[in-house]
Protein backbone atom coordinates (compact mmCIF):
# COMPACT_ATOMS: atom_id res chain seq x y z
CA UNK A 1 0.00 0.00 0.00
CA UNK A 2 3.17 2.60 -0.17
CA UNK A 3 4.61 4.08 -3.42
CA UNK A 4 7.74 2.20 -3.56
CA UNK A 5 9.15 3.65 -7.68
CA UNK A 6 11.82 6.33 -7.44
CA UNK A 7 12.89 5.86 -3.99
CA UNK A 8 16.80 4.87 -2.32
CA UNK A 9 17.60 1.23 -2.65
CA UNK A 10 17.52 0.88 1.10
CA UNK A 11 13.95 2.29 1.60
CA UNK A 12 13.00 -1.13 -0.08
CA UNK A 13 16.16 -3.21 2.04
CA UNK A 14 14.54 -1.43 5.00
CA UNK A 15 10.94 -2.75 4.34
CA UNK A 16 12.12 -6.29 4.11
CA UNK A 17 12.00 -7.04 0.21
CA UNK A 18 14.89 -9.38 -0.95
CA UNK A 19 15.86 -9.10 -4.48
CA UNK A 20 17.70 -12.33 -6.63
CA UNK A 21 18.31 -10.59 -10.44
CA UNK A 22 18.03 -12.42 -13.38
CA UNK A 23 21.73 -11.50 -13.99
CA UNK A 24 23.64 -13.20 -10.91
CA UNK A 25 27.01 -12.13 -12.51
CA UNK A 26 26.63 -8.27 -13.04
CA UNK A 27 24.14 -7.35 -10.69
CA UNK A 28 23.61 -9.60 -8.30
CA UNK A 29 27.22 -9.73 -7.00
CA UNK A 30 30.42 -8.05 -7.46
CA UNK A 31 32.55 -10.75 -9.25
CA UNK A 32 35.78 -9.17 -8.75
CA UNK A 33 34.59 -8.99 -4.84
CA UNK A 34 34.54 -11.78 -2.31
CA UNK A 35 32.51 -13.72 -0.91
CA UNK A 36 32.52 -11.62 2.28
CA UNK A 37 32.17 -8.39 0.40
CA UNK A 38 29.38 -9.87 -1.55
CA UNK A 39 27.33 -11.44 1.76
CA UNK A 40 27.37 -7.96 3.13
CA UNK A 41 26.24 -5.81 0.73
CA UNK A 42 23.12 -4.95 2.44
CA UNK A 43 23.79 -4.20 5.60
CA UNK A 44 27.47 -2.83 5.59
CA UNK A 45 26.52 -0.08 7.38
CA UNK A 46 24.13 -2.01 10.26
CA UNK A 47 26.06 -3.21 13.49
CA UNK A 48 27.36 -6.00 13.88
CA UNK A 49 29.07 -5.80 10.44
CA UNK A 50 29.60 -1.89 11.08
CA UNK A 51 32.36 -0.43 13.42
CA UNK A 52 33.04 2.80 14.19
CA UNK A 53 35.44 3.59 11.13
CA UNK A 54 34.18 1.54 8.81
CA UNK A 55 34.00 -1.98 8.30
CA UNK A 56 34.61 -5.28 10.82
CA UNK A 57 36.01 -7.63 8.45
CA UNK A 58 36.41 -9.89 11.33
CA UNK A 59 32.83 -9.92 11.83
CA UNK A 60 32.01 -9.97 8.20
CA UNK A 61 34.30 -13.11 7.60
CA UNK A 62 32.85 -14.69 10.06
CA UNK A 63 29.44 -14.06 8.76
CA UNK A 64 30.38 -15.56 5.53
CA UNK A 65 31.40 -18.28 6.58
CA UNK A 66 28.46 -19.33 8.26
CA UNK A 67 26.55 -18.36 5.36
CA UNK A 68 29.03 -20.35 3.51
CA UNK A 69 28.19 -23.78 5.84
CA UNK A 70 25.19 -23.30 6.17
CA UNK A 71 24.20 -22.88 2.25
CA UNK A 72 26.69 -25.47 0.97
CA UNK A 73 29.06 -22.63 -1.03
CA UNK A 74 31.70 -24.42 -2.44
CA UNK A 75 34.93 -22.20 -2.38
CA UNK A 76 38.17 -22.48 -0.96
CA UNK A 77 37.34 -19.75 1.22
CA UNK A 78 35.22 -16.30 2.03
CA UNK A 79 38.19 -14.16 0.63
CA UNK A 80 37.91 -16.39 -3.10
CA UNK A 81 36.91 -13.86 -5.60
CA UNK A 82 32.99 -14.20 -6.37
CA UNK A 83 34.10 -14.60 -10.46
CA UNK A 84 35.91 -17.97 -9.65
CA UNK A 85 32.39 -19.55 -8.65
CA UNK A 86 30.59 -21.55 -10.54
CA UNK A 87 26.83 -20.48 -11.19
CA UNK A 88 24.68 -22.50 -8.82
CA UNK A 89 27.20 -21.37 -5.75
CA UNK A 90 27.27 -18.01 -6.86
CA UNK A 91 23.93 -17.95 -6.78
CA UNK A 92 23.83 -19.31 -3.81
CA UNK A 93 25.77 -16.36 -1.99
CA UNK A 94 23.36 -14.38 -3.33
CA UNK A 95 20.25 -16.46 -1.99
CA UNK A 96 22.36 -16.41 1.46
CA UNK A 97 22.98 -12.48 1.63
CA UNK A 98 19.23 -12.09 0.67
CA UNK A 99 17.81 -15.21 2.89
CA UNK A 100 19.77 -13.84 6.24
CA UNK A 101 17.94 -10.39 5.84
CA UNK A 102 14.67 -12.22 7.19
CA UNK A 103 13.01 -10.48 4.13
CA UNK A 104 8.82 -10.49 4.06
CA UNK A 105 8.60 -10.53 -0.31
CA UNK A 106 11.73 -12.12 -2.26
CA UNK A 107 11.44 -11.34 -6.14
CA UNK A 108 13.51 -14.13 -7.91
CA UNK A 109 14.43 -13.40 -11.14
CA UNK A 110 15.07 -16.67 -13.63
CA UNK A 111 16.90 -18.12 -10.34
CA UNK A 112 17.64 -21.17 -12.27
CA UNK A 113 18.65 -20.19 -15.50
CA UNK A 114 21.86 -21.75 -17.21
CA UNK A 115 22.76 -23.51 -13.62
CA UNK A 116 23.04 -27.68 -13.57
CA UNK A 117 20.68 -30.04 -12.34
CA UNK A 118 22.44 -30.08 -9.02
CA UNK A 119 22.45 -26.35 -8.56
CA UNK A 120 19.02 -26.09 -10.05
CA UNK A 121 17.24 -28.64 -7.03
CA UNK A 122 19.12 -26.84 -4.37
CA UNK A 123 18.22 -23.50 -6.08
CA UNK A 124 14.88 -24.86 -6.04
CA UNK A 125 14.96 -26.07 -1.95
CA UNK A 126 16.33 -23.10 -0.89
CA UNK A 127 13.18 -21.18 -2.15
CA UNK A 128 11.16 -23.55 -1.12
CA UNK A 129 11.96 -23.25 2.31
CA UNK A 130 11.68 -19.40 2.28
CA UNK A 131 8.11 -20.01 1.48
CA UNK A 132 7.18 -22.03 4.48
CA UNK A 133 8.89 -19.39 6.72
CA UNK A 134 6.52 -17.65 5.31
CA UNK A 135 8.55 -15.22 2.98
CA UNK A 136 6.07 -13.88 0.19
CA UNK A 137 8.10 -14.86 -3.16
CA UNK A 138 7.30 -13.18 -6.59
CA UNK A 139 9.01 -16.03 -8.92
CA UNK A 140 9.38 -14.44 -12.65
CA UNK A 141 10.69 -17.40 -14.86
CA UNK A 142 10.27 -19.00 -18.44
CA UNK A 143 10.39 -22.54 -16.96
CA UNK A 144 6.96 -23.61 -16.68
CA UNK A 145 8.06 -27.22 -15.15
CA UNK A 146 9.58 -24.59 -12.23
CA UNK A 147 6.35 -22.59 -12.27
CA UNK A 148 4.36 -25.03 -11.71
CA UNK A 149 6.62 -26.96 -8.87
CA UNK A 150 7.42 -23.69 -6.47
CA UNK A 151 4.65 -21.58 -7.02
CA UNK A 152 1.16 -21.51 -5.63
CA UNK A 153 -0.54 -19.49 -8.39
CA UNK A 154 0.73 -18.49 -11.79
CA UNK A 155 -0.24 -15.07 -13.25
CA UNK A 156 0.47 -15.41 -16.92
CA UNK A 157 1.50 -11.93 -18.79
CA UNK A 158 1.83 -11.11 -22.56
CA UNK A 159 2.84 -7.65 -23.55
CA UNK A 160 2.70 -6.39 -20.57
CA UNK A 161 -1.03 -7.32 -19.71
CA UNK A 162 -1.30 -10.28 -16.86
CA UNK A 163 -3.84 -12.46 -18.96
CA UNK A 164 -5.16 -14.59 -16.12
CA UNK A 165 -3.91 -16.20 -12.52
CA UNK A 166 -4.88 -19.69 -11.85
CA UNK A 167 -3.57 -21.95 -8.39
CA UNK A 168 -0.80 -23.93 -9.70
CA UNK A 169 -2.49 -27.15 -8.68
CA UNK A 170 -5.20 -26.47 -11.43
CA UNK A 171 -3.17 -24.86 -14.02
CA UNK A 172 -3.85 -26.07 -17.13
CA UNK A 173 -0.51 -26.16 -19.38
CA UNK A 174 -2.48 -25.30 -23.33
CA UNK A 175 -4.47 -22.00 -21.55
CA UNK A 176 -1.09 -21.31 -20.17
CA UNK A 177 0.44 -21.43 -23.70
CA UNK A 178 -2.58 -20.15 -25.29
CA UNK A 179 -2.34 -16.81 -22.57
CA UNK A 180 1.58 -16.69 -23.10
CA UNK A 181 0.53 -16.07 -26.78
CA UNK A 182 -2.17 -13.61 -25.94
CA UNK A 183 -4.79 -15.74 -27.49
CA UNK A 184 -6.88 -16.13 -24.65
CA UNK A 185 -7.64 -14.07 -21.14
CA UNK A 186 -8.61 -16.40 -17.95
CA UNK A 187 -12.31 -16.90 -17.62
CA UNK A 188 -11.52 -16.33 -14.08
Amino acid sequence: GEEGANRPPQVTIDRGVAHVPEDRNHVGSAPNLSITDNTIMKDYGKEPIASRWGINYTKASGRARNLREVYDIMAPNVETAARKLSGGNLQKVILAREISTAPQLMIAVQPTRGLDVGAIEAIQTLLLEQRKAGTAILLISEELEELLTLSDRIAVMFDGRIMGVMAAEDADIDEIGLMMMGEVESKE
